[in-house]
């Protein structure tokens, strides 16, 4: 967070800047969609797990 600071405060082209950004987002998402994916998946599970013990 910190290094954006600095980016958006630098001399850079701010069309520069915003491709940075946007890589920046890109590499994030591409790390934690996955994250949020399998625990949205996870708590599906669970809650059909959940059902299928409830009704035996």
């Amino acid at each position: 967070m910190i290094s954006h600071v600095f980016l958006w405060r630098s001399e850079m082209a701010p069309g520069l800047k915003l491709t940075f950004t946007m890589i920046n987002a890109v590499g994030w998402t591409i790390v934690f969609a996955p994250i949020v994916l399998v625990d949205r998946w996870l708590e599906t599970i669970k809650a059909r797990n959940s059902e299928t013990s409830n009704d035996l």
